[in-house]
């Protein structure tokens, strides 16, 4: 596999300044309206991640207690993200004799269904992986269902735009984990390559290529409509291109505080419009009904597809089955005028229930996962942008774009993380609806419904 390994020091300063943009154009954090990329508060105890694991797991290995059998829950993940999960997991139990048993469900949507219903039912996961940013510490109930970790001493050891990020009200539940993800256009670049085309420089010359490909016989977009939750991406990556520009950071907040419906911001109506031309058009694959996510991999993968509205995640995904990841690249949704803004997205996070039993030896292996070396067999399978300082970590070349775009100031944080009321529910059956019949104004209506509705099932302020 053809990488490059960079120090996460230099990600974290890249990310630091990053976020100090998205803080200066009045972001803030959660605590100032409910955007979740601004700057928060800086919590931690003293000491180093790795020496409060060893001083925990000693009592085990001296007999001080009793090993125990925990149990970790996640959704779906690839084979890399397992093998490391499972080798850390091998490490713990050889250092202090407990056992840690992965429970794998299924993943999007239902994973989430899954997890809040055990909650429900006063049957909670012990500890568990789940989606990114602070809003889920609200979608959770933080306050009464998960374990606080601000005193952690991992928490010094994160970089610190990730840390301000998960930061809500002075307070973080969630370990980090992972690295950032980024979502935009996945493309072939050896097909770019033999069919002398260059990277877009704004929306209309994304369709110029995508009429090139298409007389060539090449698909110019894969999208995998059967399996859903990739359909959203188009949206969740236009956003910043075409609605951003426009509304500002004052909009995204008026958003935030339900001041502004997007029903009426006629950007946000064009993006749908934009996404079914596509279709009509005859760049989207012809099997769309039947497309999958993996069929989307195999395509980008041979050069029968050239394209694909998707995330750097597909990376290790391509690298395991087909080996070629290194032939991908990544640019953002053009916009209408210019080459268009990343959507990133921050790694996901790892919570304890507070009501888990074993509290102790779970929470040794909250140090332990969080110290230098597991964090190093976390990125040895799973290339990225780290989010700890101090540790190394392999990237695909299309992640070398994404770093690039990142440098130049091309990259905020997507919008349904930095809102707490939230666009998600049936985001993605709404999105896959749409892109089968075409009905915009019903589209963004029930984007718009649901919306309004998770903020009153919240109880925010604005949404009464």
């Amino acid at each position: 596999m053809k990488v490059s390994r960079l120090k996460a020091l230099l990600w974290g300063l890249a990310l630091v300044l990053l976020l100090g943009l998205l803080s200066a154009c009045g972001g803030g954090s959660e605590n100032d309206g409910g955007s979740s990329s601004g700057s928060g508060n800086e919590s931690a105890a003293g000491g180093s991640s790795s020496s409060s694991s060893s001083s925990s797991s000693s009592s085990s290995s001296d007999g001080g207690a009793k090993p125990v059998k925990i149990t970790f829950t996640t959704l779906s993940t690839s084979e890399s993200e397992q093998q490391a999960f499972q080798e850390i997991f091998d490490n713990f139990k050889q250092e202090t004799g407990h056992t840690v048993e992965l429970e794998i469900l299924p993943g999007g949507n239902e994973y989430e269904n899954i997890i809040k219903t055990r909650f429900a039912t006063n049957d909670p996961p012990e500890i568990f992986y789940f989606f990114a940013g602070p809003n889920e510490y609200i979608n959770l109930n933080a306050e009464e269902n998960l374990v606080e970790m601000t005193s952690e001493a991992f928490v010094q050891t994160l970089t610190p735009a990730v840390r301000d990020f998960y930061t809500l009200d002075g307070k973080i539940y969630g370990i980090p984990w992972g690295s950032y993800n980024a979502l935009g256009v996945i493309y072939n670049r050896k097909v770019f390559e033999e069919n002398g085309l260059s990277l877009p420089k704004n929306y209309d010359e994304l369709l110029q290529i995508a009429d090139t490909l298409k007389q060539k016989g090449i698909t110019p977009f894969f999208e995998a409509v059967q399996t859903v939750w990739p359909t959203q991406i188009f949206f969740l990556s236009g956003f910043q291109s075409f609605v951003l520009p426009v509304i500002g950071e004052e909009g995204v907040q008026k958003i935030i505080s339900n001041e502004l419906r997007v029903t009426d911001i006629p950007e946000f109506t064009e993006l749908f419009r934009r996404y079914y031309e596509l279709k009509t058009a005859g760049y989207l694959n012809d099997d769309l009904l039947s497309g999958t996510y993996e069929l989307q991999q195999e395509t980008l993968s041979n050069g029968k597809s050239a394209m694909a509205f998707q995330a750097d995640w597909i990376l290790p995904i391509i690298q395991e089955r087909f080996g070629n990841a290194a032939d991908m690249g990544f640019f953002p949704m053009p916009g209408p005028n210019d080459e268009g803004i990343v959507s990133l997205y921050p790694p996901k996070q790892i919570f304890v229930s507070r009501d888990a039993g074993n509290r102790d030896a779970i929470m040794e292996l909250v140090r332990f996962m969080t110290s230098p070396e597991s964090l190093a067999v976390w990125h040895k399978y799973n290339s990225g942008i780290p989010v700890y300082g101090g540790v190394e970590s392999d990237m695909y070349p299309a992640q070398e774009d994404i770093y690039k775009y990142i440098q130049s100031g091309k990259g905020v944080i997507q919008i349904q993380l930095r809102t707490k009321a939230t666009f998600v529910p049936e985001l993605d059956k709404i999105t896959q609806e749409f892109i089968i019949q075409g009905d915009v104004e019903k589209t963004v209506k029930r984007i718009d419904e649901n919306y309004r509705q998770d903020g009153r099932n919240k109880k925010l302020p604005g949404f009464e």
